[in-house]
């Protein structure tokens, strides 16, 4: 039984089937973990959006009038996994499980860090 044919569809894509265990992986992964999955893909959007230095989510990541509970706990999450480790402190360990069931954390955590790796990767000119 040979592989499913995936069809780059951009330039990333391209790069990945020169690997075609990587392109395939990549796809599982965008299929079930950044495409669906446990975690609302609106959510994994919006800490993509973060991870991107959206000015709009920058700006507003903290502010209840804009983000409810469960956004502003992934964008604090998403903000300790890429750029401030000691950020996932007590208090932060103490509100996610609030948010998310442990499952929800694994994925939502697999999610922002594939997302980060992604984004340097894209940014080196593939």
């Amino acid at each position: 039984m040979s592989a499913p044919k995936i069809d780059p569809v951009s330039e990333a894509d391209a790069v990945r089937a020169r690997v075609p265990a990587a392109l395939a992986a990549y796809a599982e992964t965008r299929a079930t973990v950044l495409e669906s999955g446990l975690v609302d893909r609106e959510l994994k959007a919006l800490c993509a959006r973060y991870l991107a230095e959206d000015d709009d989510v920058l700006a507003h990541a903290d502010d209840p009038e804009r983000f409810d509970e469960r956004e502003r706990a992934a964008l604090a999450w998403t903000h300790a996994i890429a750029w401030n480790s000691d950020a996932a402190d007590a208090a932060l360990w103490a509100r996610l499980p609030a948010c998310f069931t442990e499952p929800e954390l694994v994925e939502l955590g697999y999610a922002v860090a594939f997302r980060l790796g992604q984004l340097h990767f894209e940014q080196t000119g593939v």
